[in-house]
């Protein structure tokens, strides 16, 4: 019998269209092989790869012709090379090798540097792991995996509910998923919590595991597949135990999950593209379907992103031994089931899809052996792990398999977010700013390189690895201009807004935007008036300096100490689903016609600091400024890390 490689790899890692070289080709085994070539059939040409001394390793040189004749855009950077012939005596057995091509297509990608051997870019993380294994087994997770998420943790937050890890070398073996976290009831899996080992305080959820880097694509069906079994296919009692870990051979087999099929003595996931019409007598024909994958209605009832009352009944086939083959029949009886039946089996899903988590952040993490990937390979893996965010149908390709992906957001039916960026893109609309920002700064030009007020949160939030615009007036508000951005510093409040701009933001925010929305003393400020919000006067103190001081016990004011409020103003009306959450120290009140004294009616302890859900996006509001400047402190990471939150 021929052996299985332990791993082959490229060097470089891809081909720059722009500017291509020939690739070192390595392929290792763990016991001598008599020969090893490469059919490169594109350019219909056999190569024979060098052995070392101890015939396991093998090394050959690929022309860049191999990967680029024949290269379209169906093939998404990923072309299909050629087989991989390895002879052991008189038996040869072929393996199927893609590459990585890198095109004018794909965005640029700046890289920083957080260590001698860590950088990142957008949506990816770099890291050089000098003790990577060359066989890829269960030592992985007991080891590798877990020194590499703590690697990643000792240099970013815990953030992030996902973690993808993809290698710099091809190792035979399939993608996979595991959880680390869950406190989910009714879906089949008991509570449990290993997030220590991996450093991860209990936000990490789950490890999605790429041992096969060309088959890594943030928005492919695989991923989101593997994505699903933190969820979906846990149900241990008839008629779906017999399907686990996928669903059986059913109506419910045609979504992305598919269904279970023995490979080898052990279960993989079968892609059932067809859809099933009744043939009479409890049968029914499968009729070929093409159509881009989903989560059927019960997968999205397991992820919390549909109600138990917006679930179909589904059925599931008694005899799970039957071919399938296009246009052919497959035979009843069949065991009809609902959503009361899983209920039954699992009871109920706690939380249900109205108070369920719906939006994740993944961080996609490249890990290289002998040194940092390059910035070619960074804009490629950068380009396939910004896909996970993406809204749109977007073409995919998967070894062989070409086809059209619908994105996390698709496949949720536009409930789900899935966030594969590092850090935050940061705006800081400053273009209302009534002079509080850009003070000392009188304009008509402003350069956020001098210094002003507002300087310090901007380049606190570039500290740490954020992107950070500074728009100063005059500007208009378009969605255009908010698209590119996760978190906006709304600061100021003294110009208008038309109504476009008002139902520009309103859409941003709504769509899952999260809104740090500032204002100041005496403002007219449109924008908090068109959330429901209502800031006057100025803030005074009957003695001292006003400080914000009185909090409600939230994750946004964990760990927040008392901070001076000067010249702000106050909370005077706000829409019931808001919550106040700061208040001005006893000894304050709200001046309302300035003139220094507290009259009847002008409010004590005013209220100052709140949160405001509005469609998949949240407000933080405030009617200080000038507090937010003092960075760092535990009010602005607070904010940071509520607008990341489920």
């Amino acid at each position: 019998m021929v052996p299985q490689y332990d791993y082959y790899r490229f060097t470089p890692m891809g081909l720059n269209q722009a500017s291509p070289v020939p690739l070192a080709f390595e392929v290792r085994f763990d016991v001598p092989v008599t020969g090893v070539k490469i059919n490169l059939e594109k350019i219909n040409t056999i190569l024979p790869l060098t052995a070392d001394p101890s015939n396991k390793v093998f090394t050959g040189t690929i022309p860049a012709a191999a990967l680029l004749t024949g290269l379209t855009p169906a093939d998404v950077n990923r072309p299909f090379i050629g087989h991989l012939l390895v002879t052991l005596g008189a038996e040869t057995q072929p393996s199927a090798v893609f590459g990585d091509v890198l095109t004018a297509a794909v965005p640029p990608a700046p890289v920083q540097a957080v260590a001698a051997d860590v950088q990142f870019s957008d949506h990816l993380v770099n890291i050089v792991f000098p003790g990577l294994l060359d066989t890829f087994d269960q030592v992985w997770l007991q080891l590798q995996v877990n020194a590499i998420a703590q690697k990643f943790y000792a240099h970013f937050d815990d953030d992030y509910d996902f973690l993808q890890i993809v290698f710099d070398r091809a190792f035979p073996s399939n993608r996979f998923h595991f959880g680390t976290r869950n406190d989910v009831q009714g879906i089949g899996v008991q509570p449990f919590d290993v997030t220590a080992q991996y450093a991860s305080a209990g936000c990490l959820l789950g490890i999605t595991m790429f041992p096969i880097p060309t088959l890594f694509d943030g928005a492919g069906p695989s991923t989101l597949h593997e994505l699903g079994h933190q969820w979906i296919d846990h149900l241990a009692f008839a008629p779906f135990q017999q399907g686990n870990p996928h669903w059986p051979l059913s109506d419910l087999a045609e979504d992305i999950m598919g269904y279970s099929l023995v490979v080898n003595g052990q279960p993989e996931g079968g892609q059932f593209d067809f859809d099933l019409q009744p043939a009479g007598g409890g049968s029914f024909k499968m009729v070929p379907n093409n159509q881009p994958k989903g989560f059927s209605d019960l997968s999205l009832y397991l992820m919390g992103m549909l109600p138990a009352n917006q679930v179909g009944s589904h059925f599931v086939f008694a005899n799970q031994a039957q071919t399938i083959v296009a246009n052919g029949i497959l035979a009843g009886p069949v065991t009809p089931v609902t959503v009361n039946d899983v209920i039954a089996g699992a009871g109920p899903r706690v939380p249900d899809a109205a108070h369920s988590q719906k939006r994740f952040r993944v961080a996609t993490l490249l890990v290289t052996k002998g040194g940092l990937a390059s910035a070619e390979v960074m804009r490629l893996y950068d380009f396939f792990a910004a896909r996970a965010g993406a809204t749109t149908l977007l073409p995919y390709t998967d070894g062989f398999v070409q086809g059209t992906s619908r994105p996390f957001r698709l496949v949720t039916k536009g409930v789900g977010r899935l966030d594969p960026r590092i850090k935050r893109h940061i705006l800081i609309d400053a273009s209302r700013d009534g002079g509080v920002w850009w003070f000392p700064q009188a304009g008509p030009v402003f350069n956020s390189g001098v210094p002003h007020q507002g300087k310090a949160l901007a380049d606190h939030f570039r500290l740490l690895g954020h992107r950070v615009t500074e728009l100063a007036h005059p500007a208009t508000i378009t969605p255009a201009l908010l698209a590119d951005f996760d978190v906006i510093v709304r600061a100021g409040g003294k110009g208008s807004y038309a109504a476009a701009e008002l139902a520009a933001y309103d859409q941003w925010v709504a769509d899952g935007g999260g809104l740090l929305l500032l204002v100041e003393h005496h403002p007219q400020d449109a924008l908090a008036s068109h959330f429901g919000l209502q800031f006057q006067g100025i803030v005074r103190a009957k003695v001292g300096n006003p400080l914000l001081s009185i909090f409600t016990p939230s994750p946004l004011t964990s760990g927040v100490g008392p901070l001076p409020y000067a010249g702000g103003s106050g909370l005077t009306a706000h829409p019931p689903a808001a919550a106040v959450l700061g208040r001005i120290s006893a000894n304050s009140f709200l001046d309302l016609n300035d003139n220094g004294v507290q009259d009847p009616g002008e409010p004590g302890a005013p209220a100052a600091l709140g949160t405001l859900p509005h469609g998949s996006g949240r407000i933080v509001f405030c009617g200080d400024a000038n507090l937010w400047e003092q960075v760092p402190q535990p009010l602005v990471k607070n904010t940071l890390r509520f607008f990341s939150a489920p």
